[in-house]
């Protein structure tokens, strides 16, 4: 069974450099996009299949397939959700997740700013503290090269 190296978060999805920079970053050669939406609209994936190297593997899947695709998969992957409540999704289908780097959450109505790059409510929060608290490593950061924002130390304030 692949194992998921890290699960970002991003509004976008697939855009500009992202998969290449994580996935050299990682070191995997393939990347689940998981999203109900763009799997099953065949020209989304076109245009998100130019942001992805031709080297790396992309599956667009719902965030409800990815634990029976991965049950029968070998290698490590780089998986990419829009939104903690995806990634909670597929959390709950036995599969572990020990990183989670949040990227890019647009706002939209009923969230607050994070970040200036990092929108969330209160259901964002409390996924993110329930994945601190059975041992992921949560943070803020747009790149491997950027600064990180540990969530956790947001949380030790409260």
């Amino acid at each position: 069974m692949g194992e998921v190296k890290l699960c970002r978060i991003d509004s976008r999805l697939s855009h500009g450099k992202v998969v290449e920079i994580w996935s050299k970053e990682l070191k995997t050669e393939t990347v689940i996009i998981a999203n109900d939406e763009v799997s099953a609209d065949d020209f989304r994936k076109k245009v998100m299949d130019l942001t992805i190297p031709d080297d790396i593997a992309a599956y667009y899947l719902k965030p409800s397939e990815v634990g029976d695709f991965l049950k029968d998969y070998d290698k490590d992957v780089l998986l990419i959700v829009a939104s903690a409540q995806d990634l909670e999704t597929i959390s709950k289908q036995d599969i572990e997740i020990p990183e989670v780097n949040i990227g890019i959450i647009h706002m939209s109505i009923g969230k607050i700013s994070l970040t200036e790059e990092v929108a969330v409510d209160e259901d964002d929060l409390r996924i993110f503290r329930e994945f601190i608290e059975n041992g992921s490593d949560v943070y803020v950061r747009l790149s491997p090269y950027s600064q990180r924002m540990e969530l956790k130390n947001l949380f030790d304030k409260n």
